[in-house]
């Protein structure tokens, strides 16, 4: 009897911790919206309100770069934001190294690439375009 009810305990366990790995499906979606030819590293969900002003990016984190390898990085949008996710990456100099939106164009792109050129800590700086309100998630791969 007592096998039995430690088995049973073991699999109502082991139920729960596997129902709880679930993942969100808008970074599902955006990991594989990154393509075969890359893999995963991280992935960043930003949710901002409407800025008071448009300007600088709000949301500022850091990730290590390595010197010849090549990124991917890939910005999905949630349903019912009211702007486009957008990124900025800097180097140590605070100087732009890539940006996936083109002001004198008004695009935003939905991923892009950079090789490396220097390994170091690049900082990411994401937003929503003019400042609107949104979620999102942007999801970094390292292209095969």
């Amino acid at each position: 009897m007592k096998k039995h009810f430690i088995a049973l305990l073991v699999l109502l366990l082991s139920g729960f911790i596997l129902h709880g790995q679930t993942t969100d499906p808008l970074v599902s979606n955006c990991v594989m919206n990154a393509g075969t030819d890359s893999k995963y590293l991280k992935d960043f969900r930003i949710q901002l309100a409407k800025a008071p002003e448009a300007g600088e990016l709000r949301y500022k984190t850091q990730m290590s770069l390595w010197k010849n390898t090549k990124y991917k990085f890939s910005l999905c949008t949630a349903e019912g934001s009211k702007g486009e996710l957008i990124l900025t990456i800097k180097n140590d100099a605070n100087q732009i190294v890539l940006s996936s939106y083109d002001p004198k164009t008004g695009k935003a792109y939905k991923s892009v690439e950079l090789t490396c050129n220097r390994s170091g800590i690049y900082q990411l700086n994401y937003d929503f375009k003019d400042g609107q309100q949104g979620s999102g998630v942007g999801v970094v791969s390292m292209v095969k």
